[in-house]
């Protein structure tokens, strides 16, 4: 079995990132690579990569049909990796086909596989499409269903927190996070990461737990991120949030 290479596939993963559609498509069609193929583990990147490309051409019947493939493929190997990847493609694919509860369940069991290993920008680098599947997900929690309660809400502020924050590379630092327009004192990542557990509800005792902090230490984050948000209240402080997109 040959080496993986996913340097061609992350210039890819770029110009779709990037907007560019048409070059992403022609780099597919270069490597003769197609949805009815049966992927080969070592190029499994530029597989990923066509069904992302797909999905920007709403396509998500094929995607689909070659991401079933690959899962059936990775599962064989015991390949968590790849597992977690294809399942949050899965994911964006359902719901892009409009089963959206499918679509919920398919992403809950994969945050419940890839948080305890750490795989969290996994789902960042998907972009919108997954902010709004993962908004989805928040509001299954919230209804009580039975596959969303099995995804931790730390997994959950972790992933989320991911979207907004800026990685060690750019020298934002371990608790920096993103700039957001409107805000004239930014949130750190962890206060980001609070304002996602306080967004589903949690009492400071329940924070504190899933964080491994003191509640001391929550209510000193609770009380920075009222007055940077300019909130009397835990419930303004959401609304305020969810208005400048800090959290779905």
């Amino acid at each position: 079995m040959g080496l993986i290479n996913p340097v061609p596939a992350q210039r890819a993963r770029l110009l779709l990132a990037q907007g560019d559609l048409a070059a992403a498509a022609r780099w597919i069609q270069e490597r003769g690579l197609g949805p009815d193929d049966e992927p080969a583990y070592p190029r499994e990147p530029e597989y990923l990569v066509l069904a992302r490309v797909l999905l920007a051409q709403d396509r998500p019947g094929p995607a689909l049909a070659l991401l079933d493939r690959m899962l059936a493929a990775a599962d064989a190997q015991n390949r968590a990796g790849s597992i977690i990847e294809i399942q949050a493609l899965r994911a964006l694919a359902l719901a892009a086909a409009g089963q959206e509860a499918r679509a919920v369940d398919v992403l809950a069991a994969a945050l419940t596989l890839a948080c305890p290993q750490g795989y969290v920008r996994v789902f960042a680098d998907e972009g919108p499409p997954m902010g709004a599947l993962l908004a989805r997900l928040v509001a299954a929690q919230k209804a009580d269903q039975a596959a969303a309660r099995g995804v931790p809400l730390g997994c959950l502020a972790r992933v989320l927190r991911a979207f907004g924050g800026k990685d060690d590379a750019q020298g934002a630092g371990r608790d920096a996070a993103a700039a957001v327009p409107g805000l004239a004192e930014q949130l750190t990542a962890r206060e980001l990461e609070i304002l996602v557990l306080l967004a589903a509800g949690m009492p400071n005792p329940r924070i504190a737990g899933e964080l491994v902090v003191t509640v001391d230490t929550v209510k000193k984050h609770v009380s920075h991120l009222l007055g940077k948000l300019g909130a009397a209240n835990r419930t303004e402080a959401v609304t305020r949030a969810r208005q400048l997109g800090l959290i779905p």
